[in-house]
């Protein structure tokens, strides 16, 4: 089965697309090259930021690779997952087996099934640009964000060359840095830290979100 596009088509066709990759999803090359260094980024940005999180969150969390990484970074942490398409939450809980204590939901980034302030960290890796919604969602991760609480989030940020490659493709769902900054301040939000990952040629990056002093 083929990967996703590198330019998204709308969040309702990218949900049917994630239920059909969900089966093949973990054995992907792109876990290895692209996945696996977003995630490692992100887990040590915001253990840097949050050492010891009560309650970890994973926006557009897929099979729950990074939630399983997370375990063993934040042992004593409450996680839970969400994501909008079924097949990906099934095979989450599947992956996570019936002992674990991860909760996975199916749930959109606009539409968080959790209380207000319950999470000291929250992680969306690479899943910014599938949003139908984004400003509708950045309000909503405010809101289940603890008052110290980090938002750590990485997606492709279009620098140099691929500034007018991103306009020439419509790439307009994919993030450029002020307009994101933008889109967080009527939240109360802004970007304290940012971390590129290595190896994709500084077009992807971790930001460090936290509410605004």
């Amino acid at each position: 089965m083929h990967g996703p596009t590198i330019w998204p088509v709308g969040p309702r066709r990218d949900v049917e697309r994630f239920d059909r990759w969900a089966e093949t999803y973990d054995s992907h090359w792109m876990q290895r090259r692209i996945f696996e260094p977003v995630q490692s980024t992100v887990l040590d940005l915001g253990q840097a930021m949050v050492p010891a999180p009560r309650a970890v969150l994973d926006v557009g969390c897929g099979t729950g690779r990074l939630l399983k990484a997370a375990s063993h970074r934040f042992p004593d942490a409450e996680l839970a997952g969400v994501d909008p398409a079924p097949e990906m939450v099934r095979h989450a809980r599947m992956a996570a087996g019936d002992g674990s204590a991860i909760q996975f939901r199916e749930a959109s980034a606009e539409a968080l099934p959790f209380p207000d302030g319950q999470f000291e960290l929250v992680f969306s890796t690479l899943t910014f640009h599938h949003w139908g919604d984004q400003r509708g969602a950045i309000k909503e991760i405010a809101r289940v964000l603890a008052p110290t609480g980090h938002w750590i989030l990485a997606d492709f940020l279009a620098t140099g060359l691929m500034r007018p490659i991103r306009r020439l493709l419509r790439m307009n769902r994919f993030p450029q840095r002020k307009a994101l900054d933008a889109m967080l301040a009527p939240a109360g939000l802004g970007v304290v830290s940012t971390r590129p990952v290595a190896g994709l040629l500084g077009q992807v990056s971790a930001l460090a979100i936290a509410r605004r002093p």
